[in-house]
């Protein structure tokens, strides 16, 4: 099971001009449409319904990120579910690869709160932490 990452940990990471996403860091978004709302700088977006067919090209091209975090809107679901797909193919991806993979050292962790958490925390004192942010799309939810 994967362990969670809190708002604020993940955005001084996301915030750490020193830190790029795909490269020392992966923020993963479980989130469908309501994807359009607004999401992590940096993130890319993938639908959980979509994680087992595309859980092979995000690790082949991820591979060697260190940290792999996933979120959906609230990280009670979808976020977690395909943090934990993604993990068991890892994991079987592991007993293939040679020692010393760089797969072997990835962290696979969950948003707390999910995107509803970060956006409430963030959207007023830092918005350059919201990429995309559609307000009346969030009003309406």
């Amino acid at each position: 099971m994967a362990s969670y990452i809190s708002a604020d940990e993940l955005a001084s990471i996301v915030g750490d001009p020193a830190k790029t996403p795909g490269v020392d860091y992966l923020i993963v978004d479980a989130r469908d449409e309501d994807y359009q709302i607004g999401h992590i700088p940096g993130a890319v977006n993938v639908p959980a319904h979509d994680i087992r067919l595309r859980a092979g090209k995000l690790i082949d091209k991820y591979r060697a990120v260190p940290l792999v975090v996933f979120h959906c809107a609230l990280s009670q679901q979808r976020g977690p579910k395909s943090a934990r797909i993604y993990s068991e193919i890892v994991q079987a991806r592991l007993e293939t690869e040679q020692p010393g993979s760089p797969l072997a050292g990835q962290t696979v962790q969950v948003l707390r709160g999910g995107f509803v958490g970060w956006a409430e925390r963030f959207r007023r004192t830092k918005p350059e932490l919201i990429e995309d942010f559609d307000q009346a799309r969030w009003d309406a939810m």
